[in-house]
């Protein structure tokens, strides 16, 4: 089991389905959070700004658990990946079988997911569920504020 994760609502979500795939089937998560540094032509890499880019993508995986499930998931074999790179590259590269199973989050903002979404679909080796984002996060906020404002003049 192959988790991109991600801090977006889809991808909270996406991180809940993993774990609770992964303890169904009994079999370890792989947590993956890419990082990427812009750097010009002519700059050299710093490997001080390369550790501190995987450091915070590595506490960025721990923020996702705790928010998604309240806690780490300590009865699971969780192993977290931090490589630098595309998000879409990187998930595909610890397939190991056509069994294996990637799970990412659908963005909110089109159906047909962005480009993360797209190329692991389109280039997988295993199949792909995306998770989309949680019902109450697709009404429209002027809706959603409208429908607050009725509820509280009512009661």
């Amino acid at each position: 089991m192959i988790l991109g994760v991600s801090s977006s609502l889809s991808g909270l979500e996406a991180a809940r389905f993993a774990v609770r795939q992964a303890r169904r089937r009994s079999v370890p998560l792989l947590a993956v959070r890419t990082w990427m540094l812009n750097t010009g032509p002519r700059s050299r890499p710093s490997l001080d700004w390369e550790r501190a880019l995987a450091a915070e993508a590595r506490r960025r995986v721990d923020e996702v658990f705790e928010l998604a499930l309240g806690t780490t998931a300590a009865d699971l074999n969780v192993m977290v990946r931090v490589p630098s790179g595309s998000p879409a590259a990187a998930l595909r590269q610890y397939v190991t079988t056509p069994d294996d199973l990637i799970v990412v989050g659908a963005p909110t903002s089109r159906w047909w997911g962005g480009t993360t979404v797209r190329r692991c679909v389109r280039s997988s080796p295993c199949p792909v569920i995306v998770v989309p984002p949680p019902a109450l996060s697709r009404i429209p906020s002027r809706r959603l504020a409208q429908e607050a404002i009725d509820y509280t003049t009512r009661t």
